[in-house]
């Protein structure tokens, strides 16, 4: 008999709530895959089918809760018209509510990042596209409205800007303030800066002021290098036409 998606879907998400639960209860490392299965009332090949290892697990889960927050977003009316700060704001406020009840299970995934056989960042990074991807639709819409300038390396900012959240949810999880007040007050003052920044032309005159420096500075030292090395020549008119581009 053919599984429908939609059972697959049901039977992942099972997994990912039952083996979130046991991590929070005996830790990362003493959670087994076998009791993982028992709890979400699987077979123990079916969820290898699923997640071939306890990693599988801590990213899926990353990716799930961007999932759910997209669709909270979604509904949200009028959305698109809140300025940048708000929904940037909006943005985060609504992963760490849906963090919350998973908050020991967090606390775990942010340490284990820092540990030197621990989670690989670069595969946390992976799971950000979806994240990634409204970040870079609020910035568009932000530049459409004329809210911000264009900023230099636009396609790097939401790269960045994931880079921030990261050190919001660390913040976060170790945060033992009433209600949060701390993470609450770090969010508003640092989105602040960041709208200032956005919203100035520091970027774009630092940006001018490397690009000058690039230009002017190791152009000429490739220059003087090349007097030797005439192979790079090649290297040093590329470049000059990379920036004279700019």
């Amino acid at each position: 008999m053919k599984i429908s998606q939609s059972a697959k879907e049901n039977t992942k998400a099972k997994i990912l709530e039952e083996a979130v639960s046991l991590i929070i209860k005996k830790g990362f490392k003493t959670a087994s895959m076998r009791e993982m299965a028992k709890n979400a009332g699987v077979s123990n090949p079916t969820i290898y089918n699923y997640f071939s290892t306890k990693e599988k697990i801590l990213y899926a889960y990353v990716e799930q809760k961007h999932k759910e927050t997209a669709l909270i977003l979604q509904e949200i009316h009028d959305f698109h018209t809140y300025s940048l700060r708000e929904q940037l704001q909006i943005l985060i406020e609504t992963e760490l509510e849906l963090y919350l009840k998973d908050r020991e299970f967090i606390l775990q995934i942010s340490e284990m990042v820092f540990q030197s056989d621990g989670l690989k960042v670069d595969k946390i990074y992976k799971q950000n596209k979806i994240f990634t991807e409204i970040v870079a639709d609020m910035l568009s819409i932000a530049i459409e409205a004329e809210e911000i300038p264009i900023p230099p390396f636009k396609a790097y900012l939401p790269r960045l800007f994931w880079d921030y959240y990261i050190m919001v949810v660390a913040y976060w999880v170790k945060d033992d303030s009433e209600y949060f007040e701390n993470t609450t007050e770090f969010i508003d003052h640092s989105l602040g800066m960041i709208e200032s920044l956005l919203q100035s032309n520091l970027l774009n005159k630092a940006n001018d002021l490397g690009m000058f420096l690039f230009k002017t500075h190791l152009l000429g030292a490739l220059e003087r290098f090349s007097v030797k090395q005439t192979g790079f020549n090649k290297i040093k008119r590329k470049l000059k036409g990379v920036f004279d581009e700019k």
